[in-house]
């Protein structure tokens, strides 16, 4: 099997492009990196700025809340005392529940900023706290009581603003430096963010840069090698297996162009491999085809010949058939046509004696070959001699287990022919050896038919001759002595005169009746005028009417004309018997060394040769006897035809004049 790959490409493969994109990949990765770190910093910063805010926000609220609820306290507080109406005790009383929460809240959240921040709460939530436990809360008790409080009422509003405004300024205080904490944060985290953003920038650029310079090495390294590879596989699924790339890459791109061309090549060696052996197939269908149909040897042997010598590249193909007499008879050549050579001719005849292939095969019965013809000495080898042959290859035919012969290639090449030539070679001679032995066979059966036949005819004639020259010479005689003695019988013995001539009217019938018998074995008008006048006869006598049409004038081969004749007459026979004919047409042809015969009716059709009994098998046996084909066409419903075809016997031809 032919290897996808170099042998250095089955070894570690190179790594220069992995180092190379695994470097320019970090250096990104690093810069990528550096790019998020700053991003994030600045994203921190903002964040942080924001949280900062959000709480001072939170702060500056808790502290207006808080503020708010000292406020009502004191307003409640001061409105029931002026009024000592309930209805400014709701808001004193929702003021005093939620204080303590409040400055809880306010403590919590001031500490969330700094400690600076946080003491200043402190400080501001315990004086809210006193404000509501030892001013508020007694004022209002002292008054819900019907009393005054323990100091004047101007004492008691006194201190409320006294204590309202000392908180009112911790209040601004506190507010205004949480201000300043919160803008000088924001201002920090805003040049920060600047910074970070001006980092960033920077950062981004050079990682465009550096993405636009990695992706033109890529680009160079990889994509523009790939797409070439990509394009050049279409073309190679398309078939184009010459294309090959470049090897100019480094690294794995440079083993992909090197593992690319090295599959094509493999391709293109496997292509040609798959269409050498697919020409063998067709070779060795065609000449299969030929041996399937029957055809003759000598036509099989020209055909094997020069399909084996296409096939392999070859400059002469013989088959030679070995003989008796230690001599080879060449049956079927062929040659190329670079060579100006002609190839030893079929039906002559070589020695097999002295140094050669083919007295090899012929003596080991196995293949052989010859790479050196200088000393070849026997017939075929002096003729491959000075025909300028350098090798030979040879197998044997063997038909039915016997060495029937060699087939043998040679070459006018320096080079010997390539190792497993002589295998390729057996498929052929196979073929051959079938052939000639299916020859055999159809000769053999082919003779043993017309054997069959002639022996036939030959009954036939015999029993006709025997009736005619002995019963119907008897019945004849007795016939004539019956009138004899019907002639003396005396007067007045009418009875016995009218049984005379009555016994000898039976004789006359049964004598016409043997006559008719003898005439239905073998027509003795065939044997003595010929096929035209019996064929004329056997019309005459049948109950349906024979257009005939004779294109003959002269005699044929008696196995011909007797066969002929019995074809005309079994199809007279099934057309007045079985097929309800009204007419019968009878065309007899001389035609291309042989006859033609067509018989044709208009009855009812339905005729099929059936093995079971049908005329029409003895009739067939008989056509393919002589070594000629006969076609019936016979459709139910329709006319029957009968299509034959016989030739005339080599040597023989229509004797005319007879």
């Amino acid at each position: 099997m032919i290897g996808w790959a170099s042998p250095q490409s089955r070894g570690v493969a190179p790594r220069g492009l992995s180092r190379r994109v695994i470097i320019a990949t970090a250096l990104f990765a690093l810069l990528m990196a550096a790019t998020f770190l700053l991003f994030a910093g600045a994203i921190a910063g903002l964040r942080h700025a924001a949280t900062l805010s959000g709480r001072s926000e939170e702060v500056l609220a808790a502290s207006n809340r808080l503020d708010r609820l000292v406020v009502e306290l004191q307003s409640g507080a001061r409105g029931y005392q002026i009024t000592h109406d309930e209805m400014f005790l709701k808001p004193w009383k929702a003021a005093r529940a939620a204080l303590p929460g409040q400055a809880a809240k306010f403590r919590r959240v001031a500490a969330e900023i700094n400690p600076d921040q946080a003491k200043r709460a402190d400080t501001i939530a315990r004086a809210a706290t006193s404000f509501l436990e030892d001013f508020s809360v007694p004022l209002v008790t002292a008054l819900q009581q019907g009393r005054q409080p323990g100091v004047s009422s101007a004492q008691a509003v006194a201190e409320g603003q006294r204590r309202l405004a000392a908180l009112r300024s911790d209040f601004d205080r506190f507010v205004t430096v949480q201000r300043s904490v919160t803008s000088h944060n924001q201002q920090r985290s805003l040049t920060a963010s600047r910074r970070a953003m001006a980092m960033a920038g920077a950062a981004a650029v050079s990682s465009i840069t550096l993405a636009l310079l990695f992706t033109s090495y890529l680009t160079r390294a990889l994509v523009r090698p790939v797409r070439r590879a990509s394009i050049m596989a279409a073309d190679l699924a398309r078939g184009e297996l010459g294309v090959r790339m470049p090897e100019t890459s480094l690294g794995e791109i440079g083993l992909l162009e090197r593992s690319f061309n090295t599959m094509a090549r493999s391709l293109e060696m496997s292509h040609h491999r798959l269409c050498r052996i697919a020409d063998e197939q067709a070779a060795l269908r065609r000449v299969a085809t030929l041996v399937a149909r029957g055809v003759s040897p000598h036509e099989v042997f020209e055909t094997v010949a020069a399909e084996l010598g296409h096939i392999l590249g070859a400059d002469f193909v013989v088959i030679n058939r070995f003989e008796p007499d230690r001599m080879e008879t060449v049956v079927g050549s062929w040659k190329s046509d670079e060579c100006g050579e002609a190839a030893p001719p079929v039906g002559s005849r070589w020695s097999l004696e002295g140094r050669s292939l083919e007295s090899s095969v012929e003596r080991t019965g196995r293949p052989a070959r010859m790479t050196d013809y200088q000393r070849a000495t026997s017939g075929i080898g002096v003729w491959a001699r000075t025909r300028g042959v350098r090798s030979g290859a040879g197998c044997p035919v063997v038909v039915e287990g016997r060495r029937w012969g060699v087939m043998i290639a040679f070459t006018t090449a320096e080079e010997p022919q390539p190792e497993g030539i002589e295998a390729r070679m057996t498929e052929y001679t196979e073929l051959v050896g079938t052939a000639i032995a299916n020859a055999e066979t159809r000769a053999k059966l082919t003779a043993a038919r017309a054997r069959l036949v002639a022996a036939s005819d030959e009954t036939r004639r015999r029993i006709e001759r025997d009736l005619h020259d002995g019963a119907q010479q008897r019945l004849v005689s007795l016939g004539l002595e019956l009138r004899a003695a019907e002639a003396v019988v005396p007067d007045g013995q009418n009875t016995l005169r009218e049984r005379l001539s009555t016994t000898v009217e039976g004789l006359s019938g049964v004598l016409e009746d043997l006559q008719e018998i003898s005439r239905g074995l073998h027509p003795a008008i065939l044997s003595k005028a010929g096929l035209r006048p019996a064929i004329k006869t056997l019309a005459r006598r049948a109950g349906i009417p024979v257009e005939l049409e004779l294109n003959i004038d002269g005699r044929l081969d008696e196995r011909i004309e007797v066969a002929v004749y019995y074809i005309v007459a079994e199809a007279v026979t099934n057309a007045t018997g079985h097929a309800s004919a009204s007419v019968v047409r009878v065309r007899l042809d001389v035609v291309d060394e042989g006859i033609s015969l067509r018989v044709e009716d208009d009855g009812t059709g339905g005729a099929i040769p059936d093995p079971g009994g049908s005329g029409l098998i003895g009739l067939k046996d008989r056509v393919e006897a002589l070594g000629g084909t006969i076609e019936v066409d016979s459709p139910d419903g329709t006319c029957t035809r009968l299509d034959i075809r016989i030739p005339l016997w080599p040597g023989r031809s229509p004797r005319y004049g007879a």
